[in-house]
């Protein structure tokens, strides 16, 4: 079986740095705050000062609110990334068709759709992409509130809220649990952070596959990563199997 190739685009080469930017992000900025709020609600629960207790139970609620607020920006990091990845793509594999201005407006579903007419591989091929949606239907609760968006999380991800606050959605008259009551396990947000850089490696990995003339120094890299990798998306046969 020959490995799936796409057309490269300059567009692979400005994404070639997303994981890190991705990743950075955790490490540098979401982890180190999360830490800080942990520590300041764990001093604040040693604390004898009578209106302590106050004080950590509004400090609990700050740190529910900043991992909320944390996976919206993981998710708008990675939404503007395969968006502007995508409007790459098509300036320049469809000059002048009016794709970009499409792809700038277009929702989850949509873009989804662009990335296979564009890429000819299916974004949910990517081992990725289950998380990713998680994260894109997490975006939609932060911004938008309840809704269909929070009724599907809460069917596919019962750790995102506090132990029984979210019922068994199959059970008749069952009511979907509340945003205001969901709390993102830090592991989760690594999840996210682990998902979108993965989708960046993976296309990484297509793009190097991709080049028709490789340096004998890439030739090697890939034939380890080819043993080494999880998955290895197959070209199409004659057939188009």
């Amino acid at each position: 079986m020959k490995p799936f190739r796409w057309k490269n685009c300059y567009a692979d080469v400005q994404a070639s740095k997303h994981d890190i930017t991705i990743v950075s992000f955790l490490n540098d900025v979401i982890l180190p705050a999360i830490r800080t709020l942990e520590e300041k609600i764990a001093e604040l629960s040693n604390s004898e000062d009578a209106s302590a207790a106050f004080a950590t139970s509004d400090t609990e609620d700050l740190l529910r609110e900043t991992k909320m607020a944390f996976c919206l920006a993981v998710q708008s990091i990675w939404e503007r990334q395969i968006r502007n990845y995508l409007r790459g793509c098509a300036e320049e594999l469809r000059p002048g068709a009016g794709l970009s201005a499409k792809i700038e407006k277009a929702n989850w579903t949509a873009l989804c759709v662009y990335f296979k007419d564009l890429r000819d591989i299916d974004l949910e091929a990517f081992p990725s992409y289950a998380e990713l949606k998680t994260l894109h239907l997490l975006g939609n609760a932060s911004r938008h509130g309840d809704g269909a968006s929070a009724i599907e999380l809460a069917k596919r991800c019962a750790d995102l809220w506090p132990s029984g606050a979210s019922p068994d959605l199959q059970e008749p008259n069952a009511v979907p649990p509340s945003v205001v009551t969901m709390d993102v396990p830090v592991t989760r947000i690594q999840a996210f952070v682990a998902a979108v850089a993965a989708f960046w490696n993976d296309a990484e990995y297509i793009y190097n596959e991709s080049i028709e003339r490789k340096h004998p120094s890439l030739e090697i890299r890939l034939a380890r990563e080819r043993v080494e990798r999880i998955w290895r998306p197959q070209a199409r046969t004659a057939d188009g199997s």
